[in-house]
């Protein structure tokens, strides 16, 4: 039976198999649409424009292979959606964890409200998350043009339909690898896709009155 999330996995060369043994057993039980995607070294953006458009289920979301979901996560992303017609995609908190799957502290910013003005950090709104489909349909081709950073692009341009809701949970288990992909990513790639996303967060700022405010919180 066909569930409401399609999830798609890209699958490097390098990539871990029994890391991705685990990740694969943590995702059962889920509301998930399982599609694996052989992925492309140097041009990550191409084949997540694959993966994403892969399926049919109103919902989409993607995993890296040597993650781990917590049970439930996407579960509670599809209630949030479905109590909040006006939001663009939903989003957990993660936990860091070492290679041996040991939790080494919470993601950056867990247990805050979404805020668009801190999606400038590309570690912000890290899976597990989930989209409506026909937003980020709108974006596959934009996706295609991104060598790196492509979904740190995708889910700043999808605000211009409506707000990401965060809910409060621990929903995903991010592995700090020495082969994480965010470690190769070049500066001006990142500066690129800020400068890219920057217009329509602002957009998104104005329409919620998002401010940072500095304080010893954030400091």
């Amino acid at each position: 039976m066909s569930q409401a999330i399609d999830v798609h996995v890209l699958l490097l060369p390098d990539s871990n198999p029994d890391w991705w043994q685990e990740c694969r057993a943590s995702m059962q039980g889920e509301p998930i649409n399982l599609h694996l995607v052989d992925g492309m070294v140097g041009h990550i953006g191409r084949r997540r424009a694959r993966g994403f458009g892969l399926g049919a289920a109103p919902y989409v979301s993607c995993v890296d292979p040597d993650d781990l979901v917590i049970p439930g996560a996407f579960e509670a992303c599809l209630k949030v959606l479905e109590d909040h017609p006006e939001a663009c995609g939903a989003y957990t908190d993660q936990l860091l964890i070492d290679a041996k799957g040991k939790v080494i502290k919470p993601g950056i910013w867990s247990g805050m409200p979404w805020n668009p003005l801190l999606q400038l950090e590309p570690k912000y709104l890290h899976p597990v998350y989930v989209m409506r489909r026909r937003f980020m349909q709108k974006y596959l081709l934009e996706l295609g043009r991104w060598p790196n950073m492509a979904e740190f692009v995708l889910k700043g341009l999808i605000t211009a339909h409506g707000p990401w809701i965060h809910v409060n949970r621990f929903g995903y288990k991010w592995r700090m690898s020495g082969n994480a992909a965010h470690k190769r990513q070049s500066l001006m790639h990142v500066y690129a896709a800020r400068w890219r996303v920057i217009p329509t967060l602002q957009q998104a700022a104005r329409a919620c009155s998002a401010t940072i405010k500095v304080d010893a919180t954030l400091v």
